[in-house]
């Protein structure tokens, strides 16, 4: 939803007198002033990411009011955030994927971002595929902070080594390596309780098992000829094998827990998105040296994203505005996003960032994304509430989660009620 002229007309001044000031002493205003940022990183990976931009806005003279709330892959979140909407207390930002940028776009709560977009040429800056995800209607309404890559897994290196040190690069060959494991005792997959968990895996194999034009077809366009295809029932039959790799214990764990069992050795992999990288790093371990990392197999170049960006949110204290420009400047600063999203795991969504500081997992999803790219196989996750209405990613995930938790259903019978989600949303 646009904005009216006024409301326009009053940000481009804002932009303009924060400018000017920064022009004239060098910092945005006083020390003692601060913007509340609403977001859910709370792991210690996500922690130490976070510092990089808490840095960046303090050198602007601009401090931090810290809002995490953590859980249930950002539920917890929305939710607080919904009611601080609802009683006209809104924060100055909060992280927001795709879907709720456009939910709270909808409930006229944002503020238009155009003015700083075109100021910083962001149109030419920030990564095609990403773009018509920070706008509505045509309006900037996000800043973007990272971009992650969803389909991929970790390997303990020691662990691999027993087994020959080849990655798997078939699911037939993950379940030949799962099993050597599972025989000898380890955990083959680390896997925690929640549902998008579960969900990221089965995304994972809808990709590797039935490629980028069937990912695009069953998921984002959820055509239920797709969606009742034999591949879909091959991809329950292989999620159920990977369940069965998991330990019984994985119920309320978080996903960073999980990686940490990898770290340690009690599990041998993880499938997961590239933010687990971000708790290898902080926990000084290596690429290539400590653990593995990989596209789930399959994948190819394919490339699910993730986003995450910072909305924000209409505030009628100017100087609140002035500081609102501050920090969208510094989520987009080049050196920030660089030293952002070495610390998380994820590429910048600033395609000018230097990749030389970045490690080799890091290059070969730089490398895969400009590949995937020629080919329209950069495609957004439908867990992350990207590729799907929240109403219709709810559906899918409800029967992934009845299928997990139920031994007794069949993956035809999966199949026939993940139809009956597409064809009712």
């Amino acid at each position: 939803m646009k904005l009216k002229s006024k409301q326009g007309q009053v940000w481009a001044s804002v932009v303009a007198s924060a400018v000017a000031s920064l022009a004239i002493s060098g910092v945005a205003s006083a020390q003692s002033q601060q913007v509340e940022v609403v977001h859910q990183w709370t792991s210690s990976s996500e922690a130490y990411a976070l510092q990089a931009l808490k840095d960046g806005l303090q050198k602007k003279g601009i401090g931090w009011k810290d809002s995490a709330i953590a859980g249930n892959d950002g539920a917890n979140q929305q939710q607080a955030l919904q009611a601080r909407l609802a009683a006209g207390s809104a924060p100055a930002a909060a992280q927001a994927q795709p879907q709720l940028l456009f939910s709270y776009a909808e409930q006229n709560e944002l503020t238009s971002l155009d003015s700083l977009a075109k100021a910083g040429n962001w149109d030419r800056l920030i990564s095609p595929e990403l773009i018509p995800y920070l706008k509505y209607k045509g309006t900037w309404y996000a800043a973007p902070m990272d971009e992650h890559r969803e389909n991929m897994f970790w390997i303990n290196k020691k662990i691999l080594q027993k087994y020959g040190d080849k990655i798997p690069t078939t699911w037939d060959e993950f379940n030949a390596l799962a099993e050597k494991m599972k025989k000898d005792g380890i955990i083959p997959v680390a896997l925690g309780g929640e549902d998008w968990q579960e969900a990221e895996i089965f995304s994972d194999l809808v990709i590797g098992m039935g490629g980028p034009a069937y990912y695009r077809k069953a998921i984002i366009e959820h055509d239920p000829a797709a969606v009742q295809s034999p591949t879909m029932v091959k991809v329950f039959d292989q999620l159920r094998k990977i369940i069965g790799y998991t330990d019984p214990n994985r119920a309320g764990r978080d996903w960073n827990v999980a990686t940490q069992m990898v770290i340690d050795g009690k599990a041998g992999m993880q499938i997961h998105a590239d933010w687990a990288k971000g708790e290898f790093l902080r926990a000084g371990k290596k690429p290539g040296v400590d653990f593995v990392c990989s596209a789930t197999p399959g994948s190819g170049h394919a490339f699910i994203w993730v986003l995450d960006s910072f909305a924000f949110f209409k505030q009628r204290n100017p100087t609140a505005q002035a500081d609102q420009v501050t920090l969208a400047n510094t989520v987009m600063d080049r050196d920030v996003q660089e030293n952002f999203n070495l610390r998380k795991g994820s590429l910048p969504p600033r395609l000018d960032v230097p990749q030389d500081k970045f490690d080799d997992c890091a290059k070969v999803n730089f490398s895969d994304r400009a590949a995937a790219s020629k080919v329209g196989a950069v495609l957004p996750s439908f867990i992350e509430n990207a590729a799907l209405e929240r109403d219709i990613r709810a559906a899918y995930v409800d029967v992934v989660t009845q299928f997990v938790n139920t031994p007794s259903m069949s993956s035809a019978d999966a199949v026939k009620k993940l139809a009956s989600a597409a064809r009712n949303n």
